[in-house]
């Protein structure tokens, strides 16, 4: 298991090395590790298309063992709240957040 959980830390600080704070409801907000992605898609209007954006998180899910939604996070700068929690059975969760 420990093998999994250094492959998850290691694996997110490669592939995503930007700052990022987690500002809990209520606690203390800290710096976390994680893989932000930004997501895009054209979405057919009535009358225009709409561009939809999906912001998602993916933490190793023992570093915030609190999460709930309506937390909020900083990444390089701008501010998210959190909208939907999705763990995985292995060990990492992903996060819908939502621009505030």
């Amino acid at each position: 298991m420990e093998d999994m959980e250094t492959h998850h830390q290691t694996l997110l600080e490669t592939l995503d090395g930007r700052e990022i704070f987690y500002v809990p409801r209520i606690g203390i907000s800290r710096r976390i590790t994680g893989m932000f992605q930004a997501y895009s898609e054209l979405v057919d209007g009535d009358s225009v298309d709409v561009v939809a954006n999906s912001p998602i998180l993916s933490i190793r899910t023992r570093d915030i063992p609190e999460l709930a939604t309506g937390d909020r996070f900083t990444i390089d700068g701008k501010e998210f709240e959190l909208v939907v929690i999705r763990p995985d059975s292995e060990g990492i969760t992903e996060l819908m957040l939502e621009a505030v």
